[in-house]
């Protein structure tokens, strides 16, 4: 009879956790609606997209003319998701120690970073819809109709920039987590992404020993993926190793966040310093 129910009731209980993790993100999905209504999301977050794009666009044209200009907004049009998807994002797992209530996330019946990443989501779908949005208004000025279509056609490549990002927002905060500098921890994360991903400029400069160190950020081989893309290039290898390093980035997310656990339950308390 056990032998009988045991699958039974391994699918109620897989059931249950998704139906869980789903909850998580409504709710993720429902606070951030609260923070960030229409008019708000309008007045501020849409023109900081645009104006950055742009202005990054404005210096790669200063230092390197037309090509430079489309180099430089490809980079800026995906790197400006990383305000959603690294430092706003970092906001579902540091308010809850802000708040004090990382304690109750341990001890629910879900796992901490199957909840965490639920949460996540919705600043995910922000970053997105950031990236797009900056291609679909600024594409034409800064590069014509045929770059807005070939970055149209690349779209899969920025929802995958979009995750893994993510991962590597969530591998911070959970660094960040222990620290009250948690914001200058995630802001650095943020600018580096900027400096050293290829968004601007070409990454040769950061090779050492003959290893080019960004290639193990998320975005930059996405980058060279979309870049690829639009030049009409094979871009395959490059978005799977984004989809390595993403992966990557997650398990040491998943790995920081147990061993916070660890200190949290032997300290009494999630702040080191």
């Amino acid at each position: 009879m056990s032998a009988e129910t045991a699958p039974s009731s391994f699918t109620d209980r897989r059931r249950a956790r998704v139906a869980g993790y789903g909850f998580a993100a409504l709710i993720s999905v429902r606070n951030y609606a609260s923070l960030y209504p229409p008019s708000i999301m309008l007045l501020t977050i849409v023109p900081r997209v645009l104006l950055q794009t742009a202005f990054v666009a404005y210096l790669g044209y200063y230092a390197a003319g037309v090509p430079g200009r489309t180099f430089a907004f490809i980079g800026a049009a995906c790197q400006i998701m990383t305000t959603a998807t690294v430092a706003k994002g970092a906001d579902a797992i540091l308010d809850e120690r802000v708040h004090g209530t990382m304690y109750r996330v341990r001890l629910g019946v879900l796992a901490v970073p199957g909840t965490i990443a639920a949460r996540w989501l919705v600043y995910a779908a922000e970053g997105f819809g950031a990236s797009m949005t900056a291609i679909l208004v600024l594409a034409v000025p800064f590069g014509g109709t045929h770059l807005l279509l070939h970055l149209l056609a690349a779209t899969p490549l920025v929802a995958l920039l979009a995750l893994t990002t993510s991962a590597f927002g969530l591998a911070v905060g959970s660094f960040a987590l222990s620290y009250r500098a948690d914001v200058l921890i995630v802001n650095f994360a943020t600018y580096a992404m900027l400096l050293l991903c290829g968004v601007a400029a070409p990454t040769t400069v950061f090779t050492v020993g003959g290893i080019n160190l960004p290639r193990f950020l998320p975005l930059t081989n996405g980058l060279l993926a979309v870049r690829a893309v639009v030049d009409g290039r094979p871009w395959l290898g490059d978005a799977a190793l984004e989809v390595l390093v993403g992966g990557a980035w997650a398990v040491v997310a998943i790995l920081l966040l147990a061993r916070q656990d660890r200190r949290a339950r032997r300290l009494g308390a999630d702040d080191l310093l």
